[in-house]
């Protein structure tokens, strides 16, 4: 079983201060790739609003998930050492996959995993994607 990944929060307290990080990160990856573009600073002030940099700051924080990557059989050891609830485990994909990612998020009742055959760096995108989306986006735009 390989780690990947660094925001491994245990509470929404802790994902919290984990997302307010990546806020001015996002507000930088947003300013030097519009340089980067060359889009003049008044098309900038024009089309980069604090939607846009939300969006960033979302897909950073994404991007920065703690996810293991296992086999089967270790996924499902995992499973059972870590004495995960059937209805707190939501599985993407196949369960006839040799191959699983996953994300704990079991301050919030939520593991997140996804299986995969082959392109494993495909499926721990996909996997991040959706563990945000299901787990921390409404939590942390709720201010919960």
């Amino acid at each position: 079983m390989e780690r990947r990944g660094v925001f491994a929060p245990t509470t929404i307290e802790e994902a919290r201060e984990q997302y307010d990080t990546a806020g001015p990160a996002a507000q930088v990856v947003v300013r030097e790739t519009a340089r980067a573009m060359e889009l003049p600073p008044e098309e900038y002030d024009e089309r980069v609003d604090s939607d846009v940099i939300e969006t960033a700051r979302d897909a950073i924080f994404a991007s920065l998930l703690a996810v293991h990557v296992g086999d089967r059989e270790e996924f499902d050891e995992w499973l059972a050492a870590e004495d995960v609830d059937d209805e707190a485990l939501t599985l993407l994909g196949s369960e006839h996959v040799e191959n699983v990612v996953w994300h704990d998020a079991r301050f919030a009742d939520a593991v997140v995993a996804a299986t995969f055959q082959n392109e494993p760096e495909a499926a721990v995108a996909t996997l991040r994607r959706n563990a945000f989306g299901r787990v921390y986006a409404d939590r942390l735009q709720a201010g919960e």
